[in-house]
């Protein structure tokens, strides 16, 4: 289980003077991934914030168990970045974090004028996407044009949209089935890029993440 495909070429890309890392087919049976992911039901994330716009407009869940075999996955990971994991309520390169969500049609989703909750966390960040039929939304990277919004000063499910003017978008890391990009969070405002309506309907968007943390910041418990 979460055996990794460790002979697969690094595809390395340097954006913005910071390197970004991309490993296709990064588990070697992601189907089985997919599998222990589906046997617990992700949870309501941040469900006691408030205000919030969660199970309104949208469902943003996450997973977030203690599960001992993913501890390889974070060993190989920290070795690339040279960062060690960030310790997630002391569970640390233990724990299975994910992100699945799901948007309802409505004018609050306004993807085509706004991005996703752009951010920053405290180190390099891990992600796989875990969509089969989906290759196009992944991830984008932006450089802040109005740095008074960042940190936004308002919970993230209150209005994760963000104008489009107040960001230049300097890479797209398209998603694809079992691929891992590993790039620097703290550096990078990033978030979700959601350009269609694959995610409009049924079905969820799919990841799993993995947090790492700068030597640099104090920051190390949960977001």
């Amino acid at each position: 289980m979460f055996e990794i495909n460790t002979k697969n070429s690094i595809k390395k890309e340097i954006v913005d003077g910071s390197p970004v890392y991309v490993i296709d087919d990064f588990y070697q049976n992601p189907d089985q991934v997919l599998e222990v992911l589906f046997s617990v039901d992700p949870k309501i994330w941040k469900e006691d914030q408030s205000p919030s716009f969660n199970q309104v407009f949208f469902d943003d869940r996450r997973h977030f168990f203690k599960f001992f075999e993913i501890k390889k996955v974070y060993t190989y990971l920290s070795g690339i970045c040279n960062q060690p994991a960030l310790k997630h309520n002391k569970l640390g390169d233990e724990t299975i974090l994910t992100n699945f969500i799901n948007f309802k049609p409505c004018a609050f989703n306004d993807y085509k004028n706004n991005y996703w909750w752009p951010h920053k966390d405290v180190g390099y960040n891990a992600i796989v996407y875990l969509n089969k039929e989906e290759s196009v939304s992944g991830t984008n990277l932006y450089i802040n044009l109005n740095p008074d919004q960042e940190p936004p000063d308002h919970p993230e499910h209150y209005r994760p949209w963000r104008n489009k003017n107040n960001f230049k978008l300097i890479k797209t890391i398209h998603s694809k089935y079992n691929r891992m990009v590993l790039f620097d969070g703290l550096k990078f405002t990033h978030g979700m890029n959601i350009c269609d309506e694959e995610y409009f309907k049924d079905s969820y968007r799919i990841n799993q993440v993995f947090f790492f943390k700068d030597p640099s910041q104090e920051l190390d418990n949960e977001d």
